[in-house]
């Protein structure tokens, strides 16, 4: 029976891989803008931009580690698949619940800038 776990700990391990990397990626490349946008520095907006990877990229892989750590024995096929889709359909929930959260900070911040330059 702990074949079953092992192996949807590897199809887990490998899909929240691809989708960690993946989001992760194309947030850093096309978030820069929007920091540079907010902070007028290119450094400091690089720096910032390389935290926030850095920072996404711990979060999920310990996530990714609790969820594995608390997987409960499977003893079937059926249980194997649904636990793999659980698992990560919660991490992409996850993954965008974050990215409105950083999206809200970003628009706060523009409409806060905004407002006080015509103030």
């Amino acid at each position: 029976m702990m074949t079953y776990n092992l192996i949807a700990y590897a199809l887990y391990g490998a899909i929240a891989y691809y989708i960690t990397v993946r989001v992760g990626w194309i947030l850093y490349q096309n978030g820069i803008h929007f920091i540079y946008a907010e902070l007028q520095d290119e450094r400091l907006a690089n720096s910032v931009n390389n935290l926030l990877l850095t920072c996404y990229y711990l979060t999920n892989l310990g996530y990714v580690t609790l969820m594995v750590y608390f997987w409960a024995p499977i003893h079937s096929l059926q249980a194997l698949v649904e636990g793999v889709f659980e698992k990560t359909g919660t991490i992409v929930l996850g993954l965008g619940a974050l990215h409105v959260m950083n999206m809200s900070v970003i628009y706060r911040l523009r409409k806060k800038k905004h407002t006080s330059i015509h103030h």
